[in-house]
C-alpha cells in the first residue's frame, strides 16, 4: 500500500471528514473543530491533524476512566490497528508531566506539541480527579437568623 504525502492527505481530508464539527459564530466567523484521534487541540488545522501527520500525540480518557497517551508509529502507517502505541498515565502529576516531555520533545518526536500535550494532560487529570470524588451539596442558609 502506498502512503500519500502529509500535505496531499490534508488537502483531501481538511473539508470533509466524519470528525469535523463546524460552528457558526455570531460575527460570521466559522469555527472548525474536530474530534479525530491524535489531535491534541481538537482544532481543524494541518499542524494538529491526526489523520494527515505521520507523528501524532493523543491524550484521552480510556474506557476505564484513566488518562492514556497514544503516539502514532510512522513505521506502521499502513497498519491502522498497530499504528498507535498507547501508554497509560498512572503516576503522580510531576512524573507524568516529565514522561510527556520525554516522549514528545526528549526523543525528537513532536517538540512543537509538548506544551499543548501538557495542557491537555492537566485538564484531563483535573477532570478525572473531580469525577473520582463525591459531590456534596453546598449548605445554603434560608430565612432569617433567629436570636
Amino acid at each position: 500500500m502506498v502512503s500519500l504525502p502529509a500535505s496531499q492527505t490534508w488537502m483531501y481530508v481538511r473539508n470533509c471528514n466524519s470528525a469535523l464539527v463546524k460552528r457558526k459564530e455570531g460575527t460570521g466567523w466559522n469555527l472548525q473543530l474536530t474530534a479525530e484521534k491524535g489531535n491534541v487541540m481538537n482544532v481543524n488545522a494541518f499542524k494538529y491533524s491526526g489523520l494527515a501527520n505521520e507523528k501524532t500525540i493523543a491524550i484521552d480518557i480510556g474506557a476505564d476512566g484513566k488518562v492514556t497517551m497514544g503516539l502514532k508509529a510512522p513505521k506502521n502507517a499502513t497498519k491502522p490497528a498497530k499504528s498507535v502505541n498507547v501508554t497509560p498515565l498512572r503516576k503522580n502529576f510531576r512524573r507524568v508531566a516529565k514522561s510527556i516531555k520525554t516522549q514528545t520533545a526528549g526523543k525528537y518526536y513532536r517538540g512543537d506539541l509538548t506544551a499543548k500535550a501538557l495542557a491537555r494532560w492537566s485538564a484531563l487529570h483535573r477532570l478525572t480527579k473531580v469525577q473520582a470524588g463525591v459531590a456534596k451539596k453546598a449548605k445554603t442558609k434560608t430565612g432569617r437568623k433567629k436570636n
